[in-house]
């Protein structure tokens, strides 16, 4: 029954919200597209926040996005053991990068007065999902050690059977429950994605590159 919630159910649900809800939300209401800017309520935090939380999330999501699209390639490229070590331990130092940023940019809003009052449950359901998933990662990439390589035999073929919509549990039933706990999260973060501010990341803003900078000025009496 969990199985099927995690790795059916969940999956084909976010999916669908994906792909129904954002192109509704991009068509009806531009303004509620970008992320507000926050920086001129508070900056400290928000810079050590925001540059380890991109830094270490964007090189990981780019490794699981290659191991999912070339799995022969990256087969070859970790079957050195020496690859696979040095792999394994940038990766982990990204996952505790990562973390730690989103750890920083909740306790950013936590602290912040000005910031709480324009902070919306999907804001913090998201930073939470964010930082859940960064940790079980780093859970996963430290105690289970070799998890690029089963990754590859494991979620890859699971994932590109949700693809073609004929869905192979087999290779993921009988995982630890952590890994299952990291998929669920997963899931999670997509189907909740088009209801966030975050939701400019489906989009590729090419028309923003034309824009002038944005200048804001405190307003004095």
């Amino acid at each position: 029954m969990l199985n099927n919630l995690i790795f059916i159910a969940l999956p084909y649900a976010a999916l669908a919200l994906v792909l129904f809800v954002t192109p509704y939300r991009f068509m009806s209401n531009r303004l509620t597209w970008s992320a507000y800017s926050t920086q001129f309520l508070e900056r400290k935090f928000l810079f050590w926040g925001i540059n380890p939380w991109h830094y270490g999330i964007i090189p990981i999501l780019a490794a699981h996005l290659l191991g999912f699209a070339f799995p022969g390639q990256i087969k070859a490229f970790l079957g050195n053991q020496e690859t696979l070590l040095m792999v394994e331990s940038f990766g982990l130092g990204l996952g505790l990068f990562a973390l730690l940023g989103s750890l920083l940019l909740i306790l950013r809003r936590v602290n912040s007065g000005m910031l709480k009052r324009v902070t919306f449950g999907s804001d913090w359901l998201i930073l939470y999902l964010l930082a859940f998933q960064a940790g079980t990662g780093i859970y996963i990439g430290y105690f289970m050690r070799w998890g690029s390589q089963w990754y590859l035999h494991t979620a890859v073929p699971y994932l590109w059977s949700i693809v073609s919509f004929n869905p192979q549990l087999g290779f993921v039933a009988e995982l630890p429950l952590i890994f299952k706990l990291h998929a669920a999260c997963a899931f999670l973060i997509v189907a909740v994605l088009p209801f966030t501010k975050l939701v400019h990341m489906l989009y590729l803003p090419f028309d923003f590159l034309k824009d002038p900078p944005i200048l804001y000025r405190w307003r004095s009496k």
